[in-house]
Order: structure tokens, then sequence, then C-alpha cells
């Protein structure tokens, strides 16, 4: 069993996770030009509100993301004025009281291999988050702060 207070935690990093790399006056990153363009994505820039639900519904207490220094100042210069949309989206996303948790992908293998938590269907234009098996053995992890529970299968 973990110590008592133990803090659980997530992360996804904004590049392989929000997509829309050309919305809203995002401007190109070096991953942009690196592998020209990365879909699919799990389009956490619009649906960021379903994967923080994911989030929560993990019960951690922390969650770690990247922003897209692009999508705020889109020349990459940050002594010019930020990008409104980028700096709205942000905000929003610092505003909920949930955090996310996307599925990690391989881009190395053109996003074939999919690992995580969450299952995606990238067929659904909705793209909807389904909890995998390990979500819900996560879920239960965190709950009881360690792995006590796994005795019952040895």
């Amino acid at each position: 069993m973990l110590p008592s207070g133990f803090l659980w935690g997530v992360g996804s990093a904004a590049f392989p996770t929000e997509g829309s790399w050309d919305a809203d006056g995002k401007g190109e990153s070096v991953w942009d030009r690196f592998t020209r363009h990365t879909d699919p994505s799990s389009n956490s820039y619009i649906q960021w509100e379903e994967d923080l639900e994911s989030v929560r519904y993990l019960g951690v207490n922390f969650y770690a993301f990247s922003l897209s220094w692009t999508r705020i100042f889109p020349d990459g210069n940050a002594k010019a004025h930020p990008n409104p949309a980028g700096v709205q989206h942000y905000l929003r996303v610092f505003g909920y009281t949930a955090w996310t948790l996307l599925d990690g992908f391989e881009w190395n293998h053109g996003y074939s291999i999919r690992r995580g938590l969450f299952y995606i269907d990238f067929s659904e234009p909705e793209r909807r988050r389904l909890p995998k098996t390990s979500a819900h053995f996560y879920r239960r992890l965190v709950r009881d702060n360690g792995f006590p529970h796994l005795l019952v299968f040895l």
C-alpha cells in the first residue's frame, strides 16, 4: 500500500492530443513542421470538456498538460500580442475544475498503435471517450491508494 496522502496524477501533451493544428490562428510549431500534421488526433482542442470528464472519472488529484505555445503566440514571439482565441481556449481549460486524461499515441507508428485509459473511435465524428478496463483499474487504484486489491488475484 502506498503512504497515506499519496497524490495520484495523469498528464497529456498538447501536440498529440489537441488536433486542430490550424484552428483559430494557431501558428506552426516545430512538431507541425516535423510531422506535417497529426491527423487524426483525439481532438482535445474542440472536445476538452469531455476529456476533463474522463479525468474526473479516474479520481486523480493532479493533471499535468502542456500548452501549444504557437496557439498563444502564433509567430513565436512571446513579446508580441497573444492570440485571443488561443488565450480563451486555455482559460476555459484552466477554469474547469476537473482535468483531463487522453490516450497516448505512438505517433512514430502513424497513430496505428493506441494505448491509454480511454478508447476513442476515430471513425466517429464525435470521438467519444469510452473507459477501457485499464481506466476502471486505475480508478480503483487511485481510490484504494495502492495495490492491496491485487492480492485477491495472487
